[in-house]
């Protein structure tokens, strides 16, 4: 189930290890590491079971959920249509929400300014997610929306209800993770006269041969779709979502994916999203395909969050603030590589799922790196910092 280049400065041998360690130890129940250098895939490997109950091992077209690493997709998504002349970064959002203008900000008033397209794709707009209710008591209020079975509603529906909330800060003062990505998938929608499944099928998918990401498994794939396991106080790798009443198999649950969330939507596979991550790589082309142009790539994975917002409360790769990230449109940016949690380069971009899924792309290496797996909480354990170490030492120089 492996995949290695003889002879072309890679050595796979610590991956092997850091995988397997993992899952000996009950940490995952499955994981698929790939690794590519100058557009060629030198590693692919897969420890472990996309099922433990049924036998299923991981496999390379095993299907993810892989929440966040949606945000990247929908970033491009919508940067295509600033390319298009529909919006410029700092113009207000509530040119096409009108609900935006409106907003107040918690124990604060109304907003002081108005949002821009620009703080919503660096999630420096003020909304929250509803991680931090001991911090940000109005993420109870967000909690408690997205802990519903909300899928069967459309992304309208679900903003007309969380822009009834407060801001956590006002707009532009704090960088702070958010529902701003949905927002952005919203504005596609708007803008583009599509929804946004249609748009992101239409726009990315078919032209990078994405076969297997969207919203929804479709019923011919439910064996391809790896179980959702996870920390509990009984368990430390209990199953915690069942196919049949999975958010993301309508074919059983019988309720509608009608919720293209923007901001975490998405099942993929590996082989699936390396292709769009190359496509960055690339600078906005994949196979003779361009998506966007290099100079929107070249924005996109610029930092954008002023040095007062610095650090992030988040870096997507460590539960702590490390100084030496910043935040493009869509993703982490790495502006200072001896002040990190891992091994990288400067300049390398990248974000994970909340199942622990992670990608980032390396530019100064020609390198992309995607980790697969399906474990909730993220972050429980260290698996995307190790991951990160473990890629740069199987760099040969």
């Amino acid at each position: 189930m492996k995949k290695s280049g003889e002879g072309t400065g890679f050595n796979p041998q610590a991956i092997e290890q850091m995988m397997a360690s993992y899952v000996v130890s009950g940490k995952s129940a499955g994981m698929l590491a790939l690794v590519s250098r100058g557009g060629k895939i030198e590693y692919l490997g897969c420890h472990g079971h996309a099922d433990i109950a049924g036998g299923t091992p991981i496999c390379e077209d095993t299907i993810f959920r892989i929440y966040s690493m949606t945000k990247p997709i929908t970033s491009v998504s919508l940067m295509t249509l600033m390319e298009q002349g529909h919006f410029e970064l700092d113009d207000a959002a509530r040119r096409w929400i009108p609900a935006l203008a409106n907003l107040e900000v918690y124990q604060q008033g109304k907003i002081e300014s108005d949002i821009t397209i620009r703080q919503l794709l660096t999630h420096t707009a003020g909304f929250s997610y509803g991680f931090q209710p001991d911090k940000f008591p109005v993420d109870e209020l967000y909690a408690k929306v997205w802990r519903g079975r909300i899928q069967d509603q459309t992304m309208e529906q679900v903003l007309q209800i969380l822009f009834e909330f407060p801001l956590v800060a006002q707009p532009g003062t704090l960088w702070h993770y958010s529902i701003a990505t949905d927002i952005c998938g919203y504005l596609v929608e708007l803008m583009s006269g599509m929804p946004l499944a249609d748009y992101l099928q239409q726009t990315i998918f078919d032209p990078l041969g994405m076969t297997d990401t969207s919203f929804e498994v479709s019923a011919d794939k439910i064996d391809r779709f790896a179980i959702l396991y996870g920390y509990t106080d009984d368990d430390p790798l209990a199953q915690l979502e069942h196919n049949e009443t999975s958010p993301f198999i309508s074919a059983l649950s019988g309720i509608p994916v009608r919720l293209h969330s923007g901001g975490g939507g998405l099942t993929s596979t590996a082989r699936d999203y390396w292709r769009f991550a190359q496509m960055m790589l690339n600078g906005g082309e994949f196979n003779g395909y361009r998506v966007i142009k290099p100079e929107t790539v070249s924005l996109m994975t610029q930092n954008h969050v002023p040095e007062k917002l610095l650090p992030m409360s988040f870096n997507g790769v460590a539960p702590a603030e490390f100084s030496g990230y910043g935040f493009g449109l869509g993703y982490c940016v790495n502006i200072d590589p001896a002040h990190t949690a891992a091994a990288g380069s400067a300049g390398d971009f990248g974000w994970g799922g909340m199942a622990d899924t992670y990608c980032w792309v390396d530019p100064a290496e020609q390198l992309v790196a995607i980790l697969m797996q399906q474990y909730l909480p993220s972050l429980h354990h260290a698996g995307r910092r190790d991951f990160r170490n473990v890629v740069y030492r199987a760099l040969k120089p």
